[in-house]
């Protein structure tokens, strides 16, 4: 089997592996993310065949501690109409609020379902652009109401900026899915923010790889290409967790397992299944505030239960244990979504076309194409939702490309 590296950045040292099926072949340390890379390529017995990067501590890092680096974000809210109490007009956890310069309210918006709760205030729109055109802020995160159904009011402010601003930088929050504002908000807001760091990162990266290709680890354990990561990087948050649970699993030679991971002050396990971390949209081990994008599920452990597939125990050094899961992991794809069903038919046509959606987004991602299959798939009602409202989610794995 061909060589593959896995490298873990670090705000401070960091680590990276080079992995050939269940055998590490070399380890490398360092501060100096060139150097690292180039040392870990040297080691190898022969050119890797890919290299899978997690950023997600140098993000975090930012975000938590080097804000000074990071863009000053303009929020745009679209909902019917604007907050009345102060503090529902800010978000509720300070980690987001304090990345937003100003945040504007244009109204309009839809309902879960697409349909349009108002219709979007075009003058409100003229003036919004305008007073972002006067200051200095370009980077810019839109979140509607109802955007995940129905994003054309998303879409069109995000045009009549650009239009106004060619240079801006915009996010929307449509292109991540998920559902709650608060969270929609969060996400699309840190991905504006983080947007001009995680380029500058990438930059150094390219330049240690000195050619050879590279994709950069996912909260969910996946990986997308360098190119996507630069529009979306808060895809890169949190992925150190599900790498972690997925390099024990890898070296134990467990598809299927519970990890126990005990080198801090409290065990934290976590499952995998299908050599895939289990992951769910939560709040980000770190960050503290909930995300759409999905990270790994940890909880406390509990020695007393029992379960149906097999404990590994992770001994292995934290950072190692990164390196080996980027380095086995692949190309995923996740999507979350409402959908408003009537009869049994209707439900397996959703969940058709979630599939076939997540799957060419996989394939996008670097799956060799007929490689991306169904790892899990689930369909649940909504509560105080209309009868026959259901929660799609689909996630799917492919191998990688040559």
């Amino acid at each position: 089997m061909a060589v593959r590296i896995g490298v873990s950045l670090g705000p401070g040292r960091s680590r990276a592996a080079a992995v050939r099926d269940r055998a590490v072949l070399a380890i490398a340390t360092g501060t100096d993310p060139a150097k690292l890379l180039a040392e870990i390529v040297r080691a190898g017995p022969e050119p890797p065949r890919g290299i899978v990067l997690d950023l997600s501590g140098l993000l975090a890092d930012r975000v938590l501690n080097r804000h000074d680096e990071l863009a000053p974000v303009v929020t745009i809210r679209v909902v019917p109409r604007a907050a009345s109490d102060p503090a529902l007009a800010r978000h509720p956890d300070d980690v987001i609020e304090r990345l937003v310069a100003h945040r504007h309210t244009v109204p309009g918006g839809h309902d879960l379902f697409g349909n349009e709760l108002r219709p979007l205030d075009r003058a409100t729109l003229r003036l919004v652009c305008k007073e972002i055109e006067q200051g200095p802020a370009r980077d810019i995160a839109i979140v509607a109401a109802g955007s995940p159904a129905q994003p054309r009011h998303e879409r069109e402010v995000a045009d009549a900026l650009q239009s106004a601003m060619p240079d801006a930088r915009i996010s929307a929050a449509h292109e991540f899915g998920g559902h709650g504002l608060a969270a929609r908000e969060a996400t699309v807001v840190l991905n504006a923010a983080l947007a001009g760091a995680a380029g500058r990162i990438l930059d150094a990266c390219e330049r240690g790889a000195r050619g050879i290709p590279f994709q950069v680890s996912r909260g969910d354990g996946g990986w997308v290409s360098p190119a996507r990561l630069r529009t979306l990087p808060v895809l890169g948050i949190g992925a150190a967790g599900a790498l972690r649970l997925q390099g024990a699993a890898h070296l134990a030679g467990a598809g299927d397992c519970r990890v126990l991971l005990d080198s801090g002050p409290h065990p934290m396990v976590g499952d995998v299944r299908h050599g895939l971390a289990v992951v769910r949209p939560q709040a980000v081990a770190g960050l503290g505030t909930v995300l759409v994008t999905p990270t790994a599920t940890l909880t406390r452990a509990d020695t007393s239960r029992v379960g149906d597939v097999a404990l590994v125990k992770a001994d292995d050094d934290a950072g190692e244990l990164t390196c080996v899961g980027a380095a086995a992991s692949r190309p995923t794809a996740w999507l979350d979504e409402i959908a408003f069903i009537e009869s049994t038919a209707e439900l397996e046509r959703v969940r058709r076309d979630a599939q076939a959606r997540a799957t060419a987004i996989a394939t996008a991602n670097g799956a060799t194409p007929g490689s991306a299959a169904v790892v899990e798939v689930s369909t649940v009602a909504v509560p105080y939702s209309p009868s026959g409202t259901v929660r799609v989610r689909v996630r799917v794995a492919g191998e990688a490309e040559a």
